[in-house]
């Protein structure tokens, strides 16, 4: 059924007239009574009955067929208006993926949380996700931005990928153990150390900086134990088996028996990457890469936490 004769017979049964209805429609009545008569002849039965004294009046079919027309033609114009708010960025839905650790930084929260009251009608799914799964997940358009850390593989050509926050790398250290009485340690001094570490499979970009750190220093890592999960790698830590190099937002992990230390070599560092779409024309995702770069640009909370040796937190310039 064709959706502009639809319009026409809807007027012409709101107003039982037809000049009046052409009028509302701003056509000539002769058109207008041409395509409902096309109408009448597409469904096969009279919708109107004509009466040259008494005037216009609905049939049997025509009053289903009006009642019917009324939520047709209001559903009709709400997708339409639904569309152009879509269009205009106001309304919409995307698709966000986080490597597990981005989460324990003050960042990725802020901006999920800001983005969220500045745009209340796009809904944001989020989606913990390795980094090398998210950038296949990119190249296929089934997530639209991702913070990730950049793993030792190519990134695919419609992938964009930016640096976005920098966090020192420290040591988890068991608080039995020598080393937890340092101020802080050197990636030598975890030589002869049993280390829990991220697998090297899991799609996580933390595995090689931290093999790099320890080739630089002249030895290969003494890996006893892998999980895929920070707060499970300080558990490990905290049960004595290891010790784990990570990022130093993972202090806000506060299990006992751990001993958080600084890490003074160069390039002891951790970096979280910001990956979306070469060109992607999508207004919503525009506006949430912006809001992830705008938040990376906020100044550090002033507020640091910190580790002493006895494994007690204190508060920076307390």
């Amino acid at each position: 059924m064709d959706l502009r004769r639809l319009r026409y017979f809807a007027a012409v049964a709101d107003e039982l007239h037809f000049t009046r209805a052409a009028e509302r429609l701003h056509i000539a009545q002769p058109p207008l009574s041409a395509q409902i008569r096309a109408l009448e002849d597409e469904l096969g039965t009279p919708l109107f009955v004509r009466d040259r004294r008494r005037g216009v009046a609905l049939t049997q079919a025509g009053r289903a067929l009006h009642a019917q027309a009324r939520t047709i033609l209001q559903s009709v114009e709400e997708a339409g208006h639904a569309a152009r708010r879509a269009g205009a960025g106001v309304t919409g839905a995307l698709a966000l993926a986080y490597t597990a650790s981005a989460m324990f930084t003050e960042r990725l929260p802020a901006a999920i949380r800001h983005f969220r009251a500045a745009h209340p009608g796009i809904e944001l799914a989020l989606h913990e996700m390795p980094s090398l799964e998210q950038l296949d997940a990119l190249d296929v358009r089934r997530l639209d931005v991702g913070i990730l850390r950049r793993p030792d593989v190519p990134t695919p050509a419609s992938v964009a990928v930016e640096p976005w926050y920098r966090a020192p790398l420290i040591a988890a250290v068991p608080q039995a153990h020598p080393l937890a009485h340092r101020r802080t340690l050197a990636i030598a001094d975890l030589r002869d150390e049993p280390l829990v570490t991220y697998p090297r499979d899991a799609g996580i970009g933390l595995y090689w900086p931290i093999l790099q750190l320890c080739a630089r220093a002249g030895f290969r890592p003494r890996v006893v134990r892998e999980a895929r999960e920070p707060s499970v790698m300080i558990g490990l830590v905290s049960a004595g088996i290891g010790i784990a190099i990570v990022p130093a937002d993972t202090r806000c992990i506060g299990l006992g028996g751990v001993v958080y230390q600084s890490i003074r070599d160069r390039g002891a560092d951790s970096t979280l990457y910001l990956a979306h779409r070469l060109g992607d024309p999508d207004r919503h995702a525009a506006l949430l890469v912006a809001a992830l770069r705008a938040e990376a640009k906020r100044p550090q909370a002033a507020q640091r936490r910190t580790t002493t040796p006895a494994g007690r937190q204190k508060t920076a310039g307390a």
